[in-house]
């Protein structure tokens, strides 16, 4: 919003009348036939000043925001359909036509009617009138980098896929970089759908010289792709979430590092950045040298209604466009007041996994049980069987609700994912930002519990996640209502931080377009004196920034000696970031692999990987930065690793669990019951003489843990164990692979849990080992095979199969077929 537009807007709202009316409008508090015609004749000045002057955009949004409300609360749609007939709201326009909410049908209407056909895709979705051009202009675009920006649920993802079937008929080596698992196996299932005729692949160990496949990856595996093939470069990259690549954390440091490879490689390289949340596309750029064209879908057809829930009980409701909060009324408690609101699908966002559980728990105390449902029933069964039976969501569930968090193993979490779009029982979701990206679940109404983290344009990709257009817009439904999303935000002290009032993050809400905050230092726009950073940081901030931007810049360099190999290597597979002073360890490694005997003698190959690790990496290396991983210079936590890798990996969820209890009650009783647990649920902090100046409340004293609290620690605990080996242990592995310091058995036994080569195809695709054993087991591994688009594909006797296992099971296998 302009500055001069709120000024404008702001002193409008002080007149008497219009204050009355728009707040009698906003509250639904009925209007008169002559407040009804005066609101009316505003929205149409809003649009004429709007005509006048396209830059006052706010006007037009005030404009359809009364008309909007107005047609939904006196079921008087004309003008409504009048503004998206002029205004290109052609999804609108079909609803009002197929449900026959005009009044009076005119021939008009029937040849508008049948016009809308020159507006629908594929799936039969109808576009709006901007949306349709931008699409269009996007897919004529030749401009090698180009982005295409569009609000949450404006069919980004499909545009992927217009993309490519556009692409002349020749070989094309295509990636499309998501920044999460979960968004990786979405993303591979529409493709696959798509029927692309094209090798797909999502691990880039599954590259196998092809002249020409769709690649579905995360930037590291991307990037190990690259690394390995010192002649391959991507035709086509797509980079979904392109907003993330601004942020200062290592995962966007990758992401421009990757596109800055390919281009080195291929200074033709096709991008295109997709996202909700970017500003000006220029803030993208790695390089002057870069053009980046724009098309953007700027008008969202959503308006939410904005609630605030005080500490003191009271309860208001805003009105962005004049910045103004009216009283609405008051409740008892948080709880209250959240039960009161709910709809028939609710998204609760909460902040850390501690405080979601707590609410969790607090909720299910709070609401009256529910009739469970035989297909409920059969979710909780499967629960107790293939997690445990004290999951406290099996609890939860007698209530509606579930809750979600990135310490939630991958497979549960995105099992219940798919039980809350198919369960109408699960009323309550409570999550945090696990769930905001690429993920489409069916949202009635949203509560923020808390605001940390959430700048505004955080608060408007968050609030886009409420009633999502596909679901607005389903064929032969009237869900127009679902255009004002209601968004509670829930003051409170038990599940946000302390004095956290959320009223000035409101007020963000205001505008609807956010200046990038550009805090990647290896994009060409950054500038460290626009960092807002506590002045006792600054220096240490500025040095850290300065050795990335020396290490990106190091990569490019011509000199090529063993001693600058092994260093672009760490940097390139994002072992730098565990150290403060790299060099050391180059100099350490550089010793350890001139030292060919120790890759021949008995004693080294004796060895277990992770004690391997501990010599080159550790012992001796001085600066480790990364806690977790300098915990392994102790004997105990590396046996514990070995372990888990070697034997935890094939077995089940459920065995997992019951492991992991088993081992912590042998910890309850021994002379040290603490346990490393990360940041995300420490409680304690413990010193050594392994790590003396550590203050971090990363550790948990199991002694003062019930048994259920004991079982939800070990499934939190058997997440992080995951992510630590995949994200940090595996660089390692794979180091010491690339160097010929361990075999390719070693290497095998360790990644992928065996050396059978079918077996290992399997778990490039994406399956679990313990999925692997679980189907070996049952014999079911001969009906899986490749098609020649590398697509994995089961028999008529997997189909059999699979009609007669349980409900979860049968989740795990279906994700990878088509």
């Amino acid at each position: 919003m302009l500055k001069n537009e709120k000024i404008v807007l702001t002193s409008i709202g002080k007149d008497p009348l219009f204050r009355i009316v728009t707040e009698k409008l906003l509250n639904n508090i009925n209007l008169n036939y002559s407040e009804k015609t005066y609101i009316l004749a505003c929205s149409i000045l809003f649009i004429k000043y709007f005509e006048g002057d396209k830059r006052l955009t706010s006007y037009i949004e005030f404009a359809y925001f009364i008309i909007l409300k107005y047609s939904l609360t006196y079921k008087d749609y004309k003008p409504l359909y009048d503004f998206s007939v002029n205004f290109g709201f052609y999804p609108i326009v079909k609803i009002i036509l197929e449900n026959n909410l005009l009044d009076e049908y005119k021939i008009d209407d029937h040849f508008i009617n049948i016009g809308l056909n020159r507006f629908k895709k594929e799936n039969n979705d109808i576009e709006t009138l901007e949306q349709h051009i931008e699409s269009k202009n996007f897919l004529t675009d030749i401009t090698n980098e180009k982005s295409y920006l569009a609000p949450t649920s404006f069919g980004k993802s499909f545009l992927i896929i217009d993309y490519i079937r556009a692409l002349p008929k020749i070989n094309w080596k295509i990636a499309i970089i998501v920044p999460t698992k979960s968004l990786l196996v979405q993303t591979h299932k529409m493709i696959k759908g798509a029927e692309l005729k094209s090798k797909i692949i999502i691990h880039d160990e599954m590259y196998d010289n092809s002249l020409s496949f769709i690649a579905i990856f995360t930037q590291e595996r991307a990037l190990r792709l690259l690394n390995k093939n010192s002649n391959l470069f991507f035709d086509v990259i797509f980079i979904d979430e392109a907003h993330n690549i601004l942020k200062q954390d290592s995962r966007s440091i990758l992401l421009s590092r990757l596109i800055a490879k390919n281009r080195f490689r291929n200074i033709e390289q096709k991008i295109v950045y997709l996202s909700p949340l970017i500003d000006n596309v220029n803030n993208l750029k790695i390089s002057p040298l870069q053009n980046i064209s724009k098309h953007s879908v700027n008008f969202n057809v959503k308006e939410p209604e904005i609630f605030e829930y005080k500490m003191n009980n009271e309860i208001f409701k805003y009105n962005r466009f004049l910045n103004q909060f009216y009283k609405v009324g008051e409740d008892i408690n948080v709880l209250s007041y959240l039960m009161r609101n709910s709809k028939l699908k609710n998204f609760i966002y909460g902040y850390s996994p501690r405080k979601i559980e707590l609410l969790a728990r607090d909720l299910s105390r709070f609401l009256p049980e529910i009739e469970i449902s035989d297909d409920l029933q059969q979710l909780r069964n499967i629960l107790k069987r293939e997690v445990h039976k004290d999951f406290y969501i099996i609890e939860y569930l007698k209530f509606g609700i579930i809750y979600l968090h990135g310490k939630l193993p991958d497979i549960i979490k995105e099992y219940l994912e798919d039980k809350f779009k198919s369960l109408k029982e699960i009323k309550y979701i409570i999550a945090n930002t696990v769930i905001l990206e690429g993920i489409n679940l069916p949202i009635d109404c949203l509560f923020i519990f808390n605001t940390r983290g959430l700048g505004g344009k955080e608060l408007i990709n968050l609030i886009g996640r409420v009633n999502r257009l596909n679901n607005i817009f389903s064929p032969h439904s009237n869900n127009l209502n679902k255009l004002l999303p209601p968004v509670h935000f829930v003051n409170n002290i038990e599940y946000n931080c302390k004095n956290s009032a959320m009223e000035n993050k409101i007020k963000l809400l205001r505008d609807r377009i956010f200046a990038d905050e550009i805090e990647n230092p290896t994009l060409n726009s950054f500038d460290f004196n626009n960092l807002k950073i506590n002045k006792n940081d600054k220096e240490n901030k500025y040095e850290k920034i300065k050795l990335i931007q020396e290490n990106e810049k190091f990569l490019y360099s011509e000199d090529n000696s063993y001693y600058d190999k092994i260093k672009k290597y760490l940097i390139e597979n994002g072992i730098a970031e565990f150290y403060v002073n790299l060099d050391v360890l180059v100099k350490r490694f550089c010793l350890v692999t001139e030292i060919a005997e120790y890759k021949k003698i008995d004693e080294w190959r004796g060895e277990s990987v992770m004690d391997k690790i501990a010599y080159i990496f550790i012992d001796d290396v001085e600066n480790i930065s990364d806690f977790s991983f300098k915990r392994l210079k102790d004997k105990e936590a590396r046996n514990y690793y070995e372990n888990y890798i070697l034997i935890g990996q094939k077995k089940s969820l459920n065995e997992n669990i019951d492991s992991q209890y088993k081992y912590f009650k042998t910890k309850v009783f021994s002379r040290e019951p603490r346990l490393y647990i990360g940041s995300s649920y420490g409680e304690e902090s413990r010193e050594s003489s392994y790590y003396p100046e550590s203050k971090l409340r990363v550790y948990i004293d199991l002694s003062k843990k019930s048994d259920a609290e004991l079982i939800n620690l070990a499934i939190v605990k058997i997440k992080i164990e995951e992510d630590f080996i995949s994200f940090k242990l595996n660089k390692f592995i794979l180091m010491m692979y690339d160097y010929d310091l361990i075999s390719e058995d070693e290497y095998n036994i360790y990644v992928y849990g065996t050396m059978d080569k079918k077996k290992i195809n399997l778990t490039r695709y994406g399956l679990s080992i313990s999925l692997i054993s679980r189907l070996e087991k049952d014999e079911q591994l001969k009906n899986l095979s490749f098609d020649e688009f590398n697509n994995l594909v089961g028999n008529e006797a997997l189909n059999e199969f699979k009609n007669n296992i349980d409900d979860f099971y049968r989740f795990e296998i279906n994700r990878y077929l088509n």
